[in-house]
């Protein structure tokens, strides 16, 4: 699901809300759609760091999503898994504090808009939902002689828009930039 529907169900949600968060409504609608900043921070750790640009970022995600049909393909979005939801969780409960909670609450939102939107695009488990999960994935497909890097290759490939540079992704258990030919 994209940021702006994102934006639009939280705003929804977090206006007949109000009346029972008061304040935290607005930490409710924040949560509801920023947790998507880890796709930037992907676009950003798979281009090893050089570029920044937002919409750049933006056309990256789309093109990858084009890339991945029908190939094998992981993503990890950190900011989706079940380690984060675990995290706010425990300190929701540790603090007791009414923020951490409607912030637990817009995430939990936004993670249930994306799972209606991924079933109903038949893509459930393209994104791992916990750390461990995708570890094993990615282990398991490049064993089985898969390249689960190639669309994400592709897409920067694609978005390198006629730079005159070697286009390379980061392979997430290495540190080491990998070119394709």
């Amino acid at each position: 699901m994209k940021i702006p529907e994102h934006v639009v169900i939280g705003g929804a949600a977090s206006l007949l809300l109000a009346p029972v968060l008061g304040p935290e409504s607005a930490v409710f609608w924040a949560s509801s759609w920023l947790i998507d900043v880890d796709h930037y921070l992907d676009y950003i750790y798979r281009n090893g760091f050089h570029d920044f640009s937002i919409k750049r970022a933006m056309v990256f995600n789309q093109v990858l999503n084009e890339e991945a049909k029908g190939k094998p393909f992981i993503a990890l979005h950190l900011l989706h898994t079940a380690e984060f939801l675990g995290l706010v969780a425990s300190i929701g409960a540790i603090s007791g504090n009414s923020w951490v909670w409607a912030l637990l609450w817009g995430i939990l939102l936004h993670l249930g808009l994306d799972l209606v939107y991924v079933y109903s695009r038949h893509i459930l488990f393209w994104r791992a939902f916990s750390i461990g999960e995708f570890a094993v994935r990615w282990t398991v497909m490049k064993r089985g002689g898969k390249h689960p890097e190639l669309p994400y290759h592709r897409a920067m490939q694609a978005i390198s828009w006629g730079r005159n540079r070697d286009v390379h992704c980061l392979n997430p258990f290495s540190r080491k930039p990998r070119t394709f030919d």
